[in-house]
């Protein structure tokens, strides 16, 4: 499955619903084959009713799982720039502090937001993180913790940097964990049966043009088809084709390159 996010979206869309299609059809033609003597027209009604039960509790479900995925989606885009955010809160409060620690925390948050850029965002790309990120932060707490201020000032400063520099640490392993929660083997099982059992109701239906029916069934295989797509694309939002993108550190790097 991990290799799956290697693939262009359009391309494992196309693919995806071109299989289930392919699948759903192929299903349906031998279904009818092996049971041509069986009159499905007549059960039309009754099975009518039971699809529309069936189809309405699996499209809820369908659509809660595609809300989760979509909201956690966009709570890690949005974490994304929060976390850069920090990184330029410190970058600019840096300025109050005594050379070189100044310098040095400076330093450091466009180090840390290189690392991002170069490292960590395509390391997360296979779930994995950058060895030196870690470091680097844990780094500038230290620093910034054994800082004795003069006075009053630079007491107040030294507490607000290492508040953003704790929420800049705590949001990094916020992201790590987002890029690793994913939807559990069990849910995609039911998600998986849900399909299988909508698309199974199509073939007990009869039409008097199969073709007609064909297409009506395949169009049902591709819009489940591309829905799951869809669910795995924003499933972790660091892998994909889809993925949050390291913009914000390029645009904090931009920002203090332009002063």
């Amino acid at each position: 499955m991990t290799a799956l996010y290697g693939v262009l979206a359009w391309l494992l869309l196309i693919v995806a619903c071109t299989l289930a299609a392919a699948i759903a059809v192929g299903g349906l033609t031998l279904v009818h084959a092996r049971f041509r003597g069986i009159d499905f027209v007549q059960h039309n009604e009754v099975g009518g009713f039971i699809i529309a039960v069936v189809g309405t509790l699996y499209a809820v479900l369908v659509a809660f799982v595609v809300a989760i995925v979509w909201q956690q989606f966009e709570g890690s885009e949005s974490r994304a720039g929060v976390e850069a955010a920090d990184a330029a809160t410190v970058w600019h409060a840096a300025a109050g502090l005594p050379e070189p620690l100044g310098a040095q925390t400076r330093g450091a948050m466009v180090g840390f937001a290189r690392t991002m850029i170069d490292e960590e965002w395509p390391a997360m790309r296979h779930g994995g993180e950058s060895p030196h990120a870690e470091a680097a932060i844990t780094g500038t707490i230290h620093a910034i913790a054994r800082f004795r201020p003069a006075d009053a000032g630079e007491a107040n400063l030294q507490a607000q940097l290492l508040r953003s520099v704790e929420d800049l640490h705590d949001a990094r392993h916020q992201r790590l964990q987002d890029n690793k929660t994913a939807i559990s083997g069990f849910q995609w099982l039911v998600l998986d049966l849900g399909a299988i059992i909508v698309i199974g109701f199509c073939y007990l239906f009869g039409l008097q043009n199969s073709v007609v029916h064909r297409i009506m069934t395949g169009a049902v295989a591709c819009m489940i088809a591309s829905t799951f797509v869809l669910i795995f694309e924003l499933d972790f939002p660091f892998r994909g084709d889809l993925a949050v993108s390291p913009e914000p550190w390029q645009t904090f790097l931009r920002s203090i390159g332009a002063l």
